[in-house]
């Protein structure tokens, strides 16, 4: 972070014309129709030479030769293009130099004044201690802008600095060479005080000589306060000066700024009232805070209400509560999805707001980011101890003061993140300090109306479980066994704990679960793959034998937000972080992934499959309708996860995440199926008249009337799709329209029509079915009239119009749930429930035989 106090010292006034000038030539480049400046879209470009451009530049128009300004030593010319151009300055500037002896070193000021555009720019190169400046003035706009160190400081010219007639000063003592006098000049020493950043929108609304040379260095907003030459001394030595008063009848305001740094000893912010406040782990950079002091005592008169009384100031969190605002809200304009919009159309815009609540002994900081486009909502809070410091740090310990022991009390846990309805819970790191993150991001808001995203860095981390161990603590020998424990130990807090956790955690997370994490910085690549609901893969582990262990990670919840570029080298104004919170799962890679490979199964039984979780993590259930005292309509997609469970998901509606819209008409005992590559639902059982409809879910979330029935499922109904078969993509078979007879329907094409029909081998009702392969499905139904104590069961494949009997069920079931499966044993068919049941049973789809399954 930059500092915010930097020093300034350049001559600023010709007392008399006892200076040596020497001034340069004032003519034009000779070559006619030659513009000296010129801008061509966004860029501008100044003449350097005229040559002949026909040989090694055949498509230029003239033998204009220019440099870009912002790509010093480059070349170019130019021909006849769509951008737009204008010509900034026809002449070349006026070019002087001014000799300048101090003390025993002496160096040349240049100095160039545009008199086309009125800019004045002195150069000033490295002497003594300081660093080599360029110094832009511009009187239309009340341009004055500093770049040293590799920052530009941007100030308000002072209203006694006339550009053109200092110019024209510098231009009068071309003529005289008297010699240099140091007696006949006055020198002004100035401190710049930090008061806002600039983001690349204010940048542009700059002056061009301005945006030229501050292109790729950070842009500061400063106030520029005039000292006298003793506390200018005094500064550069270290020390604290006030360096701005302002006074009433009774009432003296005094403006002091930090310099010392965070773990320097003595004082590292000075009272002008007396005495001062450690700065012991409360910055990394320098805070200034304006207090008012009193002539008298007794009440304030004249002061400025909204400060601080300067004898107030006792402490780190007296002097922190002085230099944060309550509330900072920043807008940031973000681009949508997919963006085709240009810049001078409106983009959305997002606020995020800084709260820094001063209601508690530990004051806090949170930061909080709104859900937009299919990023949620994050909040961020951060506090510090009762006693100001931010870190836990030095002060876990024990000590003796004045011949007591002392135990200072350790700060922990004073950092959350809530993504989803979690909070996750860590200790703030020794490198964060949110009382810069506080400042920076007044100092942004200040600076900016707007900020957009040419002024982020983006960022990306996980928040992990944060388990006892990690690979570091663990042996070689251990480590193929062990590594993978701490990610699946949820480290949750202890009633204590989440007892001492801030008023501020705490009134967040009423309804949340508490959790301690790690962040760990990942790739873009892998934060989109996350956020697109794919698995990535980490923490690799060595093979043994054939076999490697990984951790397959998949996203739970997506958040962001913004704070301060810590880079003091950066144009960037804001690191925009996203986070992801994830579920782990250590898996078994198999160096060749062949379907008969059984070295997972051998070396890590308890592991599943990578490549399993792979093709888990693309399925979905569509489940939709059921009865609850009535038929209903609602819709839920459900998404396995890679720890085997099922989460609710929902779908994008009109660009915004949404749960999925209820079917058109409540039902019950429906059927569905991945129909001409979308899900489409046909109404079972119906409260008064039966409904024959089948609708198909639409990619924009929305229900359409795809086809009806030729006989609706009156009783309920169940289907497969096969695969392509006699010119039809995906036959769908739907069984369920005639209770009382063996006829069925076969749909197909787009538009849907009916096919075919498939006779059923018997009369049956409530069927259960299921997909074995491309041409053959599973089919269960109780007979008509009803069996005593079994179900029957076939196999059909379409392609040969077959029926196989299989042996009957070994329980009766009435509306049960079936399904195929497939492991590395064989493949087989579930039969589960059924009326009042909870139990199941397995069909060995090779040895044609049934045996229980485990219950419900």
């Amino acid at each position: 972070m930059y500092s915010r106090l930097h020093i300034l010292l350049f001559l600023l006034y010709l007392k008399n014309a006892a200076l040596d000038v020497f001034h340069e030539t004032t003519a034009a480049f000779p070559t006619p129709g030659c513009c000296y400046e010129k801008q061509v879209g966004t860029e501008r470009y100044v003449l350097v030479n005229d040559e002949d451009t026909t040989t090694a530049h055949n498509d230029c128009n003239s033998n204009c030769v220019y440099e870009k300004k912002t790509a010093p030593s480059s070349r170019y010319c130019f021909k006849a293009g769509n951008d737009q151009f204008h010509c900034r300055a026809e002449q070349e500037p006026i070019r002087s130099i001014l000799p300048i002896i101090e003390g025993n070193e002496s160096f040349v000021q240049e100095n160039i004044f545009q008199n086309e555009t009125d800019v004045l720019v002195l150069k000033v190169p490295a002497h003594k201690d300081y660093t080599k400046s360029v110094f832009v003035f511009e009187q239309k706009t009340g341009t004055s802008l500093l770049k040293t160190g590799d920052v530009c400081q941007l100030a308000d010219l002072p209203t006694h600095f006339n550009v053109s007639a200092s110019a024209e000063r510098f231009e009068s003592q071309a003529t005289m060479n008297q010699g240099n006098n140091e007696s006949e000049k006055v020198t002004s020493f100035v401190l710049k005080t930090r008061d806002s950043r600039l983001g690349s929108r204010r940048r542009a609304e700059l002056v061009a000589d301005v945006q030229d040379l501050c292109n790729n260095v950070p842009l500061v907003k400063t106030k520029d306060l005039l000292v006298n030459e003793t506390e200018f001394e005094k500064f550069k030595k270290g020390e604290v000066i006030f360096v701005e008063r302002k006074s009433s009848r009774r009432c003296l305001m005094h403006k002091s700024c930090s310099i010392v740094e965070p773990n320097a000893c003595g004082y590292g912010w000075d009272n002008p009232a007396g005495g001062g406040v450690s700065f012991h782990e409360v910055s990394a950079g320098s805070i200034c805070v304006t207090c008012n002091m009193n002539f008298t005592t007794g009440p304030l008169i004249g002061c400025d209400t909204a400060l601080c009384n300067c004898t107030e100031i006792t402490n780190k969190t007296s002097l922190v509560d002085c230099s944060i605002k309550s509330k900072v809200n920043s807008n940031i304009e973000i681009k949508r999805w997919n963006d085709t919009t240009t810049r001078q159309q409106q983009q959305p815009i997002l606020t995020q707001s800084m709260v820094y609540n001063r209601n508690y002994e530990r004051r806090s900081i949170t930061i909080s980011s709104p859900a937009h486009k299919d990023i949620g909502a994050l909040e961020v809070v951060m506090h510090a101890h009762k006693d100001g410091w931010w870190h836990n740090g030095i002060y876990n310990q024990k000590e003796m003061t004045n011949g007591t022991l002392v135990t200072y009390d350790s700060l922990e846990n004073n950092q959350m993140m809530k993504l989803g309805n979690t909070c996750f819970i860590s200790t703030l790191n020794a490198s964060v300090f949110p009382v810069d993150i506080a400042i920076g991001i007044q100092e942004i808001k200040k600076g900016n109306d707007v900020t957009t995203a040419d002024d982020e860095l983006d960022t990306h981390a996980i928040l992990r479980d944060l388990g006892p161990f990690t690979a570091a603590d663990v042996t070689t020998a251990d480590y193929e066994v062990d590594i993978h424990a701490f990610l699946l130990h949820l480290d949750l807090l202890t009633a204590a704990e989440e007892t001492g956790l801030h008023e501020d955690i705490q009134s967040r997370c009423l309804d949340s679960n508490f959790k301690r994490n790690v962040e760990t910085p990942i790739t873009k690549i892998q934060s989109d793959d996350l956020k697109n609901g794919k698995i990535i893969f980490m923490d690799s582990v060595p093979f043994r034998s054939s076999c490697q262990l990984q951790t397959a990670v998949a996203n739970i919840n997506t958040g962001c937000w913004r704070f301060p570029n810590p880079d003091n080298t950066s144009t960037i104004l804001w690191v925009h972080q996203i986070i992801h919170s994830v579920t782990e799962v250590p898996c078994c890679l198999t160096q060749t992934e062949s379907e008969f490979s059984t070295c997972c199964q051998d070396n890590y039984p308890e592991y599943r499959k990578c490549k399993d979780m792979i093709a888990s993590s693309n399925n979905a259930l569509f489940v939709s309708s059921g009865y609850d005292s009535a038929t209903i309509s609602s819709v839920e997609i459900l998404q396995e996860g890679i720890d085997g469970n099922y989460t609710s998901k929902q779908v994008d509606i009109n660009g915004r995440c949404a749960a999925p819209p209820d079917l058109p008409l409540a039902t019950s005992s429906a059927t569905g199926s991945l129909f001409n590559g979308s899900p489409h639902i046909c109404v079972g059982y119906k409260d008064g008249e039966p409904s024959a409809k089948c609708f198909g879910f639409k990619s924009d979330g929305s229900w359409r009337n795809a086809f009806n029935l030729t006989k609706p499922l009156t009783d309920g109904g169940s289907s497969v799709t096969f695969g392509a078969w006699d010119g039809v993509d995906t036959p769908w078979w739907i069984v369920g329209g005639e209770p009382s007879g063996a006829g069925t329907e076969v749909w197909g094409g787009d538009p849907p029509a009916e096919i075919f029909n498939i006779t059923l081998p018997a009369i049956i009702h409530t069927p259960c079915m299921a997909k074995i392969n491309e041409y053959e499905a599973f089919v269960t139904a109780i007979p008509k009239p009803d069996s005593d104590s079994s179900n029957f069961a076939w196999i059909f494949n379409i392609q040969t119009n077959n029926w196989t009997r299989l042996q009957d069920t070994i329980k009766k079931r009435v509306g049960p749930a079936c399904g195929v499966i497939k492991n590395v044993t064989g493949k087989y068919v579930v039969l589960a429930g059924g009326w009042e049941s909870s139990t199941t049973e397995i069909f060995n789809l090779e040895t044609k035989i049934w045996t229980m399954g485990p219950s419900l």
